[in-house]
């Protein structure tokens, strides 16, 4: 329910909540440049629910709906479309769109499913809600849900945001109801907040303080907020995080990802992980054990790596996927530079350390290991962080020595010594992630 840019109204009254939930406006937040983070539309309200009457006629308020029947208003045809793929280009089509935080779009993924959800169900059908004889539950204009799939692309953000809430509804006194936001004017968190709507401005400013989106969502649509989710969704997995790891060899485990699935009474059956190159499709990463909850994976260098998993459960019901954060890998610094110690100095090749200014999110050191090489002294900062025997039984060309993973992008200072006079270091480089 948004306005075209072509000019502002007066907003409505706030309706007050009926005896199956409350009538709440719904504004998009792509319509209308403000001056502000976000753009501001202004609506009418929805038209009242005709009790008893149906379209799709979905009856669970547990699981949503498969299909969701939308009047394309340029032609008055009615489409039946995939329900979740719905919800995504709604989003996609300036409702949320994906400069939002993360914890925004997945409190604005979970009102927006459970907007049309309330439409799709049996005995909220509304008046009017007809085009040359068939029904509909939802127009794809602002007097509803923008939904412009012709132009719409779905960000991995947005779609993420989706995934992620896919199983989850809201219940308001223990009753399932029409959930509604509007842009807002209040840059403050919460500030706004009246127990029935989100405001889009002021939830943004919740999220840049860290808040979750089921904090967000108790804060704007509480009290007597409560949670539902759907043990027919399947189970949930946290998102996957992509970490350097010492031990681990390049280039075919370079890196690790790991996952912690949200406990569940089904138990996990196995895990489905995925990797995307760039622009380019997902495709299957085997799994050495179907309940393991990490492994090892290669990056492409100087491209936007990403990953995705999700879980079945002992009944074969398979939850969302849960995205990574994307990564992209190089390698810094001197590479390929043989160290040694004082007996070791009599080529241009060799020298006693080697030092670069690193930035990235991953940093890790870089060397040959094997038979008969010596130890290698790391320091960032100009402290000694770590001293590592490279010495082993088999020889690997190139090991990740040491690692350290920081909470954002950060810029050190690494330096790589010989541990000792008669110590070989082979050096191969640092191997970043940003």
């Amino acid at each position: 329910m948004s306005m075209p840019s072509s000019g502002a109204v007066q907003a409505p009254p706030i309706p007050r909540p009926g005896r199956r939930g409350s009538t709440i406006v719904r504004v998009g937040l792509g319509a209308v440049a403000v001056a502000t983070v976000m753009s501001i539309p202004q609506v009418s309200a929805p038209a009242p629910v005709e009790a008893g009457s149906s379209c799709t006629g979905w009856t669970s308020e547990q699981v949503p709906p498969r299909t969701i029947k939308v009047l394309r208003t340029s032609t008055g045809r009615v489409q039946k479309v995939d329900f979740r793929r719905y919800v995504a280009e709604v989003m996609a089509s300036g409702e949320w769109p994906s400069r939002l935080r993360r914890a925004t779009l997945e409190a604005g993924a979970v009102v927006t499913k459970q907007y049309a959800w309330y439409y799709a169900m049996k005995g909220h059908h509304r008046p009017g809600f007809q085009s040359n004889g068939r029904c509909f539950d939802v127009r794809d204009d602002v007097q509803d849900q923008l939904f412009r799939p012709e132009k719409a692309r779905p960000t991995a953000k947005q779609q993420r945001a989706v995934e992620t809430t896919w199983g989850l509804a809201l219940r308001k006194r223990g009753r399932f109801f029409l959930t509604g936001y509007r842009a807002g004017a209040s840059a403050a968190c919460a500030a706004d907040a009246n127990g029935w709507k989100l405001y889009a401005q002021s939830v943004e400013a919740c999220a840049t303080k860290g808040w979750s989106h089921q904090r967000i969502l108790k804060a704007y649509l509480g009290p007597k907020l409560s949670f539902q989710r759907s043990a027919k969704a399947g189970p949930v997995v946290k998102t996957p995080v992509i970490r350097l790891t010492s031990g681990n060899t390049m280039p075919d485990d370079a890196a690790t990802v790991a996952w912690v699935p949200v406990p569940t009474k089904g138990g996990i059956g196995r895990y489905t992980l995925q990797r995307r190159i760039g622009n380019g499709a997902w495709k299957d990463i085997p799994l050495s054990k179907a309940k393991v909850r990490s492994a090892k994976v290669w990056l492409k260098n100087g491209v936007n790596n990403r990953f995705r998993i999700r879980a079945t459960d002992a009944a074969g019901r398979t939850g969302p996927w849960s995205y990574s954060a994307t990564r992209k890998a190089a390698i810094r610094g001197p590479v390929g530079r043989r160290l040694g110690g004082s007996r070791y100095l009599s080529t241009r090749r060799q020298a006693g350390k080697v030092q670069s200014r690193v930035r990235g999110r991953s940093i890790a050191v870089v060397t040959r290991t094997g038979p008969g090489m010596g130890k290698a002294r790391i320091l960032v900062d100009g402290k000694r962080v770590a001293t590592v025997n490279l010495d082993r039984k088999r020889s690997t060309s190139r090991e990740l020595i040491w690692a350290r993973n920081f909470d954002g992008v950060r810029r050190h200072r690494v330096s790589v010594r010989a541990g000792s006079r008669d110590a070989r270091v082979d050096f191969k480089g640092f191997y970043v992630l940003r």
